[in-house]
């Protein structure tokens, strides 16, 4: 037993032993591992083959064809554009339209806030792009970049600021034209090209100053042309060339351009739910923005061509039950009493199906074509009737009250819209109608909701200014004489009460929008 003992004992000096040499074997080979790493040397520089796989199959030499071409349009097309600003002059009125439903109700018009008498300056309202068409300064923008403003500043690539003078503006088609007088400046002058000729796929470039980063370059192809009823712009005469080129806030009134370097159209607006670029954008084509300026600039004013006619698309149904091959062509589902349709022999269910022998695609191909025809000349119109074709040759007549030039506000009563059926204050620079089942759906309004819908709010008005919106429901007002809020019941009732308002008088409205109530005072403008 006493020897057993010695020998259990004996064992963990052995196990001890093992173990340290064990270690000590352990610690070398780390060392020496740790020695191999911090001798090892770094690969000498350029011993690595980086990034030499095999490249795409491609024609270098047409590569670079197309990337020098699109250089040479940039450096001859951008010292064409322009950046324009605008802003609205500062005055007392400004002040007391701060809180005019304050105001209204005999409160403070900002509580606090000792009187403020430093110098005023003008009010910013923004700013878009546009470009020099000829040597003399004029150049071509957007209206809804310049409308309603006071002053209207020009800068050129060059950084020269100019005060322009608005030559004309026609909301319809979202054009304007603008002059400035630069003495002893070269002014750069940009090529038209012919819209009509441009092609689906083809390579465009937009250049203007979005977000205020001037001369900035985006490129694209024509993704669509015609599109006239996409944007939602009233009664506006669209027939917009859509591209993928990035078009952001800013760049509205610049210009579209091909790769020869001609302007194609002017960039107008964009198809977006974030409020930014989304791929798809739209531009005015240079034809038919080429045909609304001589005329501001010639005649003061836009003339366009008037056939005194309801119209409409030709659906599948019909189209079938005339013997149509498509549903290409416009039907007259009305004719004006003694307009020149009338006139010239056009009846109610007619088909159009050319004019001058282009084909009529739809109603809006039609509004478009008719509208460039000259008033007072004989033109020929091929139509369906009774299972027949035959051409009748009309004389085309001027649009009434088509005048829309800078500075001419002056309407002797607004009217009733014959396509809307909508009345437009210009006293408060709303436009309302009915809250029927159609406007419900538009603008998601409860059926228990009554009053009126906004359609259309002018830009700079008092109702803009104070955040009146399209799709907004009036449902109750008060005059400042009024004792209390009296029940709006229809347009045209609206309307009669807005037309006693006297310059700079207020009215309040209680106001319904996407299941809020506000109350919103307005004051009448002259």
């Amino acid at each position: 037993m006493i020897g057993h003992r010695r020998g259990f004992r004996k064992a963990p000096s052995l196990f001890l032993s093992i173990l340290l040499s064990a270690a000590l074997a352990g610690t070398g080979t780390f060392a020496k591992d740790a020695k191999d790493a911090k001798e090892d040397p770094r690969p000498k520089r350029g011993s690595l083959d980086l990034g030499k796989g095999k490249p795409a199959q491609t024609d270098a030499a047409k590569i670079e064809l197309l990337n020098g071409a699109f250089g040479k349009v940039v450096e001859a097309v951008s010292p064409c554009v322009v950046s324009v600003n605008t802003e609205k002059k500062w005055s007392e009125q400004d002040k007391q339209m701060q809180h005019p439903f304050f105001e209204f109700f005999g409160m403070p018009n900002q509580p606090g806030g000792p009187e403020d008498n430093s110098p005023k300056r003008n009010i910013p309202l923004g700013g878009g792009s546009g470009f020099i068409v000829n040597k003399q300064g004029y150049v071509f923008t957007n209206a809804h970049v310049v409308e309603g403003a006071d002053i209207v500043k020009v800068s050129l690539i060059n950084k020269k600021t100019y005060i322009a003078k608005v030559v004309g503006i026609d909301k319809k088609a979202d054009v304007a034209v603008l002059k400035i007088k630069a003495p002893g400046e070269e002014l750069p002058v940009v090529a038209f090209g012919d819209s009509k000729k441009i092609a689906i796929g083809e390579w465009v470039l937009a250049i203007g100053n979005p977000f205020g980063l001037s001369n900035t370059v985006t490129s694209g192809i024509v993704s669509a042309k015609g599109r006239r009823d996409q944007v939602q712009q009233g009664d506006a005469y669209q027939d917009f060339i859509q591209t993928d080129a990035a078009v952001n806030p800013g760049n509205s009134g610049g210009p579209l351009v091909n790769l020869k370097g001609e302007v194609v159209g002017i960039n107008s607006s964009i198809y977006t739910r974030t409020g930014g670029y989304m791929g798809v954008s739209f531009a005015i084509p240079i034809n038919m923005a080429v045909k609304v300026a001589e005329d501001l600039v010639y005649e003061g004013k836009v003339t366009r061509g008037y056939l005194g006619i309801g119209i409409d698309n030709v659906s599948e149904n019909l189209a079938d039950a005339l013997g149509l091959a498509s549903t290409q062509g416009c039907l007259v589902r009305e004719v004006m009493k003694n307009g020149p349709a009338a006139k010239g022999g056009l009846k109610e269910g007619d088909i159009i199906l050319k004019v001058q022998s282009v084909v009529v695609q739809d109603a809006a191909d039609l509004r478009n074509m008719v509208a460039d025809l000259k008033p007072a000349e004989k033109y020929d119109f091929e139509i369906l009737r009774d299972g027949k074709r035959t051409t009748l040759g009309i004389k085309i007549g001027a649009k009434p009250e088509e005048s829309e030039t800078a500075g001419d506000d002056a309407v002797s009563a607004p009217e009733p819209d014959e396509e809307s059926g909508s009345f437009l204050s210009k006293k408060l620079g709303i436009r309302f109608g009915t809250l029927d089942k159609d406007a419900r759906v538009k603008y998601s309004i409860p059926n228990d909701q009554s009053g009126v819908v906004i359609t259309g709010v002018s830009d700079g008005s008092s109702a803009a200014e104070n955040g009146l919106q399209e799709g907004m429901v009036l449902s109750n007002y008060k005059r400042q004489a009024d004792g209390s809020f009296q029940k709006v019941e229809d347009p045209k009732k609206l309307l009669s009460v807005v037309k006693t308002l006297k310059p700079g008088e207020k009215i309040a409205f209680k106001v319904f929008f996407k299941g809020r109530t506000d109350f919103i005072a307005l004051q009448a403008e002259e």
